[in-house]
């Protein structure tokens, strides 16, 4: 099978990959990249750095890992209902220097 390295979706098969202009399709592989923080009163922080607006928060990391990627799920239909491209920053995100970096997959 060929495959295809993307910065968005990561490695996908042909049969994974997604044309942009039908996001009516049942599921998709995104990769997203977090930066992830604890903060002052012991919760996490989570950012996805290369999509525009999706993080989220939890009382423990794995928590708040696992909130960001229903954030990102509820972007991409939010995306895809109003028939618009998803606003992926493409190419390597800046990120504080404080907090811990995480490469995350995401069906959606």
């Amino acid at each position: 099978m060929n495959t295809i390295d993307n910065p968005i979706f990561g490695r996908l098969g042909e049969s994974e990959m997604v044309d942009p202009a039908t996001w009516n399709v049942a599921s998709a592989t995104y990769r997203c990249r977090l930066h992830i923080v604890r903060e002052d009163d012991g919760t996490f922080s989570a950012v996805v750095l290369n999509l525009p607006g999706a993080g989220s928060c939890g009382d423990t990391e794995e928590e708040a890992v696992e909130n960001a990627k229903e954030a990102i799920r509820g972007l991409v239909a939010s995306y895809a209902d109003a028939g618009e491209s998803i606003p992926w920053k493409e190419g390597e995100c800046e990120a504080p220097a404080t907090g811990k970096l995480k490469w995350i997959r995401v069906d959606a």
